[in-house]
């Protein structure tokens, strides 16, 4: 049967009438997302003297107001986190390049990590490219392009999605219907264990199964170089005047025994990263073991407010000490 003209016109007029609806909601939710949020920040904070990178870890761990006491700073000079939760090395980069554009010029550049992340070659599919990644989408999307691989096919998609929010920022639509299936699928259990950063099973799923996996990783990563976007972050930094620390994560007592101790990991891994990391001009601090109570910490990976507040007053008592020539000394375990 044949359909008229007009009334495929007008059908097709309605859909892109009503993509075009979706795409402008998506927009409006998503104006507020923890990368806009935080390059807004930027804006308002164009006197920090030290900015912290890095993921979760040190989004949660580092306490600005902590760690400007113990390095004898205060506000407007005083310390600016700019970690995000799931990001990788090429998102903090951006980060960073954005901090310059707008006028930062810190004395110190902190980026915390943990296990392989400045090791780990990222690979990336559009599917991965969502939450706080989605800023790859729209903050220097060419120049970010040169730092994680796309295939042909997801290089063709990400031009295309990178147009339209309802593409780019479809995680604000997605976080909704997950905590809603997740509340739905909750009902008549006990409810279980999170905190700010989400749910503490999803955090344990990062952990190696044993160690003898990790070990093994060890070992394949000792031949790995720095990620490009880790190095260009030093190097930018370095350029922009600042003093770049990469900071061993505080991690639970569990985590450092199991793994950590390991002659892979404390004679092998960290060897090599603290190599790579001194020829770049930076600096390595090992805090990995700073925390050693397991109730400073409220998952497998995160501390807790007290234990983030207690690591950021300590770790700018460090840095003020190698600031005013003192020498630091070891950490102490």
């Amino acid at each position: 049967m044949k359909v008229p003209k007009r009334i495929f016109f007008l059908s097709l007029a309605g859909i892109v009438l009503l993509l075009a609806a979706l795409d402008w909601e998506v927009a409006r939710l998503s104006w507020n997302t923890i990368p806009r949020w935080t390059m807004s920040r930027v804006q308002q904070s164009t006197g920090s003297r030290v900015l912290a990178l890095g993921n979760s870890l040190i989004g949660v761990g580092f306490k600005e107001a902590s760690f400007d006491e113990g390095a004898g700073l205060a506000q407007p000079n005083g310390s600016l986190n700019l970690a995000m939760g799931g990001s990788s090395g090429v998102e903090q980069l951006l980060m960073l390049r954005y901090a310059l554009r707008q006028g930062v010029r810190p004395r110190a550049v902190i980026f915390g990590f943990f296990d392989f992340t400045l090791t780990h070659p990222l690979e990336y599919t559009t599917r991965d490219l969502i939450g706080n990644r989605a800023m790859l989408y729209y903050l220097e999307p060419e120049y970010a392009r040169g730092f994680y691989h796309l295939s042909l096919h997801d290089r063709a998609e990400f031009e295309i999605m990178r147009h339209f929010e309802l593409f780019a920022d479809r995680g604000t639509v997605w976080e909704r219907v997950e905590l809603f299936r997740r509340a739905l699928a909750q009902q008549g259990l006990p409810p279980e264990a999170s905190n700010s950063m989400g749910r503490s099973v999803d955090f344990a799923m990062l952990e190696y199964p044993s160690a003898p996996e990790f070990i093994a990783e060890c070992g394949r990563a000792s031949r790995n170089p720095l990620i490009p976007s880790i190095r260009e972050i030093a190097l930018q930094a370095e350029a922009a005047g600042a003093k770049v620390y990469f900071i061993e994560m505080p991690m639970p007592p569990d985590h450092v025994r199991m793994f950590y101790d390991q002659p892979a990991w404390s004679g092998g891994y960290r060897v090599h990263l603290r190599q790579m990391i001194q020829d770049l001009g930076a600096s390595y601090i090992d805090a990995s073991h700073w925390m050693p109570d397991e109730n400073s910490f409220e998952d497998p990976l995160h501390l807790t407010y007290s234990g983030a507040q207690e690591f950021s007053r300590r770790l700018g008592e460090y840095l003020r000490g190698a600031w005013d020539g003192v020498p630091p000394g070891p950490a102490k375990h």
